[in-house]
């Protein structure tokens, strides 16, 4: 309250001045007003706050507001600038100003040359960037915590071959180097479907695992194998059994095809011609041998495979009927050689049809003779057969037949020889070797030249003494 007095009139012994009680409280108001704004508007100096976002620590920059006196008309109030003092970013992610300033960018730049920066592989970096002419320090981590993505393939592999991990797999995605190995190996140990497992393991250790379809089919590589092909001698006009003794195998194809190739022989010229034999199984593999057929000019002393096939003939007609079987007119044949042709340890031998001739006009001759003698009558009765001979000529040379009635190849030597153990009747090499390796190598055969020969004994079904077969 201000009271304020008149300095003029005086009225019964008091001041002739008016004094008035003035009530001024807008005026009042309004410097209080005043006073109020002056202390609540002084200068705010900067300030940093640190704040924790997620382990990453933030530094918040906070700009200089000015008072109302100070502000000018259209001037705008400056945004905070928050900078990340520590970024993470996943290998192969883009490093941007945006990933370590949050707020304008206007005035923010890279002091670090981010260019030399890999951000495709994990790393550590220290970074420096430039706000507003404030310099701050960024610690950049990259780190690679996605595992590598990629297609299994369906695989088709041969039986019992195992495909190379890396082959399982396509469109392999990584941002760093990628290792492919099995987790689980397929089985590949019978034809059909399989399953593997494949691992793909980053440089970081991330890994991921496929299952990988597999057909396990047998692909066949190997040619088939021909056996018992020797090369060949023969009179002019004589017939060939290029077939005589040679056999085919294979590993897959039991019944691979046999092709010979005589085209180049001429049996009614003397001279030398090559003869080629061609193996093929279903896979199409193949293997070939070539041998030498000699024609030779007919000697003076010469018989032909006619003649001696008619002498054969009239023999297994006498020795043989209809009701015997393989074995039986075989056991004949064998029976009839060694009983009816003397043995006087000399031959012709420059052919088996002279050594048959005379062994069945002469009933003489030595082993050549009965060798030849046998194989007229083997032909003749439709029994696959073959020349076997010893290959130890230090004492002289031995003639013996192979035959072979659909169960595989047996020896047959006809000659006599004295002793107990002699008869040699669809024995098999155990059993020949035996009695040659207790007789001065009687017996004694490279098994590479011939074809090869059944393991298993017949023995048992033969009564030498009968001369019969036990059945």
């Amino acid at each position: 309250m201000i009271t304020l007095y008149d300095f003029g009139k005086k009225n019964n012994g008091h001041s002739d001045g008016i004094s008035a009680r003035c009530l001024l409280f807008p005026a009042l108001a309004g410097v209080l007003l005043i006073a109020a704004l002056l202390v609540g508007c002084g200068k705010k100096d900067k300030a940093t706050v640190n704040n924790d976002i997620q382990g990453t620590s933030v530094q918040v920059q906070a700009e200089e507001m000015p008072s109302q006196a100070e502000e000018t008309p259209g001037e705008a109030e400056k945004i905070p600038v928050y900078v990340n003092e520590k970024v993470v970013l996943e290998a192969g992610e883009e490093l941007t100003p945006e990933k370590i300033v949050d707020g304008s960018l206007e005035k923010v730049s890279f002091v670090t040359d981010i260019s030399l920066i890999e951000t495709s592989r994990p790393g550590y970096y220290d970074i420096e960037v430039l706000v507003d002419g404030e310099r701050f320090k960024v610690s950049l981590t990259v780190q690679d915590t996605v595992a590598p993505k990629a297609v299994a393939k369906e695989v088709e592999t041969e039986l019992g071959v195992v495909p190379e991990a890396v082959d399982c797999v396509t469109d392999i995605e990584d941002v760093t180097d990628v290792t492919i190995s099995y987790e689980q190996e397929p089985d590949v140990s019978d034809e059909g479907r399989s399953t593997g497992i494949v691992k793909l393991v980053d440089s970081s250790g991330n890994s991921t695992l496929l299952d990988v379809p597999f057909n396990v089919i047998y692909y066949d590589r190997i040619a088939p194998v021909i056996e018992g092909t020797k090369n060949l001698e023969i009179i002019v006009g004589d017939s060939v059994s290029y077939k005589s003794g040679v056999s085919v195998t294979d590993n897959w194809d039991e019944n691979p095809s046999l092709e010979i190739d005589n085209s180049a022989v001429d049996i009614n010229k003397a001279g030398k011609y090559s003869v080629i034999y061609t193996a093929t199984d279903a896979s199409g593999n193949s293997s070939s041998v070539t041998v030498t057929v000699t024609v030779k000019e007919k000697p003076q002393t010469n018989i032909g495979t006619d003649v001696v096939y008619a002498m054969a003939q009239d023999i297994l007609d006498d020795i043989t009927d209809d009701s015997m079987d393989s074995m039986q007119v075989g056991y004949a044949i064998y029976y009839w050689c060694r009983h009816n042709i003397k043995y006087t340890g000399y031959s012709d031998k420059s052919s088996w049809t002279k050594g048959a001739y005379d062994a069945f006009k002469n009933r003489c001759g030595d082993c050549f003779t009965y060798y030849s003698a046998a194989k007229a009558l083997f032909d003749v009765a439709g029994i696959e057969n073959t020349m076997i001979y010893r290959s130890d000529t230090t004492r002289g040379q031995h003639f013996w037949n192979l035959i072979n009635l659909g169960d595989g190849w047996y020896h047959v030597d006809t000659s006599p020889r004295n002793g107990p153990g002699d008869d040699f009747f669809m024995v098999t090499d155990a059993e020949i070797l035996a009695y040659s390796e207790t007789h001065n190598n009687t017996h004694i055969f490279d098994p590479t030249l011939f074809p090869e020969r059944a393991t298993k004994s017949v023995q048992d079904q033969i009564n030498y003494r009968s001369s019969k077969l036990v059945r």
